[in-house]
């Protein structure tokens, strides 16, 4: 499919760099960051589990600068959203809590199931004013990782 990709992009006098910039001018930019907090022992799987009910009982109300609008929670299958509560339709339940900021911003967070850390996946999104801008977007999107991160004390 990627040889598809390429293909295409080079028939239309792209490389695939030129085509990943046009999709994010187009589209908007998205910016990727999995943080894992590694927490060994007994005590450290003590840790993490209070961590999740932490998170549980007192969500965060804002992140990285912007308002969290929503809460899905895939253990109790409850999602809250701009105040109001209702039900998840999904076929199992799973121990991942996700929050959505009012600027795009995801974050999932999850306990490993084979190792002894907590897992963080922050998705930033944001625009590109040109091709030539991505350093800047890239730039913006790792502070406000940073930001996110200090919000959770990680």
């Amino acid at each position: 499919l990627l040889c598809e990709i390429a293909a295409w992009a080079k028939d239309n006098g792209m490389t695939l760099y030129d085509l990943l910039m046009k999709i994010y001018l187009d589209y908007g930019f998205a910016y990727q960051n999995a943080i894992s907090v590694v927490k060994p022992g007994k005590s450290g799987a003590d840790e993490i589990k209070q961590m999740m009910e932490n998170f549980r009982q007192t969500p965060p109300t804002q992140l990285g600068g912007s308002p969290v609008v929503c809460i899905k929670d895939f253990k109790t299958l409850k999602m809250v959203k701009d105040g109001k509560e209702s039900t998840l339709d999904m076929p199992a339940t799973s121990n991942v809590l996700q929050w959505f900021t009012a600027d795009g911003t995801k974050i999932s967070v999850r306990p490993s199931g084979t190792e002894p850390k907590i897992k963080f996946y922050v998705e930033v999104k944001g625009e590109m004013g040109c091709p030539k801008c991505y350093d800047s977007a890239v730039k913006t999107a790792e502070e406000k990782v940073k930001a996110i991160k200090k919000d959770l004390n990680l």
